[in-house]
């Protein structure tokens, strides 16, 4: 079996208004590694060195390499795979974290280059001190590139956090129109507020944080290995729970349920 690493870093306070907590990920030579990344309603900034994954999209299928970057939020699960020796630097964003860093790149399940928000210079000296084995030291880079990027001031925004905090404390678990007479604002303007800083109207955003909260109850924290996430989709499936129930709980129809386990399935095959 692949060799994998995993080390969580403790969030420095200098970024704590836009990053929930830093990692490092080694793979080494050995059998593929297979990964279920969930929507779970935040983006990351990744530096990557080695050899890139391989991500499959479970709903769409869709295919592409995993070369790091800035990913926003992502409303489907992807399956990574990795297959040769790597090391991934990376910042969990907070829900609003990437509206804060750059309001006018929202990113739905989509990737730009790590460049295009902390330059060059900073990701080049990341992605070395990764591949030299220098964890500690590229998780520095990363930070002090994070804490010296602009930060977008806006009085809506901060309006949003709170909501978007408890949402998270519900697990996702209300909908839209209790969101907004939780937070005292009209439905039409909540629409306003998630579209124009997180790139999704409330119900998608809902329906991602529901989707990783229910696979998150059935494996717990940590890495989510494919064939957990298959067995709490299909066990949750053959309960044979009302359509509207599944939907509330899971945030996908029963059918979508099934197009997912399908999907997860089938990115686990080998590559042709």
């Amino acid at each position: 079996m692949a060799l994998v690493e995993y080390h969580h870093v403790v969030t420095p306070a200098s970024i704590r208004d836009v990053v929930e907590h830093l990692w490092v990920v080694r793979h080494g030579e050995g059998e593929p590694e297979h990964e279920v990344l969930l929507p779970d309603g935040r983006g990351c900034v990744v530096v990557a060195a080695g050899e890139p994954g391989r991500r499959v999209d479970a709903l769409t299928g869709q295919v592409s390499l995993d070369r790091g970057g800035v990913r926003g939020i992502a409303t489907r699960p992807v399956v990574r795979t990795q297959s040769g020796p790597s090391v991934r630097v990376g910042a969990q964003l907070t829900p609003w974290g990437l509206a804060r860093l750059s309001p006018h790149a929202l990113l739905v399940d989509a990737v730009a280059p790590v460049a295009t928000l902390l330059g060059g210079p900073a990701v080049e000296a990341c992605a070395l001190a990764a591949d030299r084995g220098d964890d500690a030291g590229a998780v520095g880079l990363l930070a002090d590139a994070l804490a010296t990027a602009a930060r977008f001031e806006d009085p809506e925004l901060e309006l949003l956090v709170p909501v978007l905090q408890g949402i998270d404390a519900q697990r996702g678990l209300v909908r839209a129109a209790d969101v907004a007479r939780t937070a005292r604002v009209p439905v039409p303007q909540l629409h306003a507020w998630t579209s124009r800083h997180l790139g999704v109207e409330p119900a998608v955003y809902l329906a991602a944080v529901r989707f990783s909260a229910f696979v998150r109850e059935a494996v717990g924290p940590g890495p989510v290995r494919p064939h957990d996430a298959l067995a709490a989709i299909r066990w949750y499936v053959q309960a044979g729970y009302p359509p509207r129930e599944v939907e509330r709980f899971t945030g996908h129809r029963p059918v979508e349920l099934r197009r997912i386990e399908q999907g997860i399935a089938a990115a686990l095959a080998p590559v042709a």
